[in-house]
């Protein structure tokens, strides 16, 4: 692992039809895993977080491993220190959008909490939000509060799965301006799926392919 790495991985994934075949560093800041439709982004993402287990490979982060077919070490989601923000949200609908994020809080045993859930609802400005359903909110609103739920669990990484694909072009603005102030104020690194090339550049210091 070189200077500065936060994300290495070497995976492998077999489908009917399809072989996923991925190597990549990743540093700090934004980095865009970009591509068509059927590429294998989302595979890419499901195996990192743990959702997903390559047939070989391996995946570390900040230099812990967290899967490795070789030394047999598979970790589960919770135990790897990464937050996930899918492209519709997947918000509790039976919760507000204070109990939404809350979860991420509270699953994340005290120890490990290292970010403020005040700092990051005034960042996102989901005060006036907080007690309303999903039902009640805006795609761009649903997005800050699934947002700010991977958040709360003080996440080593993030990792958002075209979270502005269902979005007009106008919440796409404000959510994007939203997550430069995730990555200036908090400074977690961020892999960022996309098969956009203008988000791609709105937002990413580096690319994977």
């Amino acid at each position: 692992m070189t200077s500065g790495t936060v994300l290495q991985f070497q995976l492998r994934k077999r489908y009917q039809g399809f072989v996923l075949d991925a190597e990549a560093a990743c540093g700090p800041g934004i980095t865009a895993l970009f591509g068509p439709s059927g590429s294998g982004k989302t595979t890419t993402l499901s195996c990192v977080a743990g959702m997903l287990k390559p047939d070989a490979g391996e995946v570390t982060l900040n230099g812990r491993v967290v899967f490795s077919s070789s030394k047999r070490v598979s970790l589960p989601p919770e135990k790897r220190r990464v937050g996930y923000v899918f492209q519709d949200s997947a918000l509790f609908p039976h919760l507000s959008a204070l109990g939404n994020i809350r979860f991420g809080l509270e699953r994340t045993p005290p120890a490990l909490r290292r970010i403020n859930l005040d700092e990051v609802i005034s960042l996102l400005r989901l005060g006036a939000l907080l007690l309303r359903r999903p039902s009640e909110l805006s795609g761009g609103e649903r997005q800050r509060v699934a947002l700010a739920r991977a958040l709360a669990a003080s996440p080593e990484l993030l990792l958002l799965d075209e979270p502005m694909a269902s979005l007009d072009a106008g919440l796409r603005g404000v959510v994007t301006g939203y997550l430069r102030r995730v990555k200036q104020d908090l400074g977690i690194p961020i892999v960022y799926v996309s098969h956009s090339i203008s988000e791609v550049l709105a937002l990413a210091d580096r690319a994977l392919l």
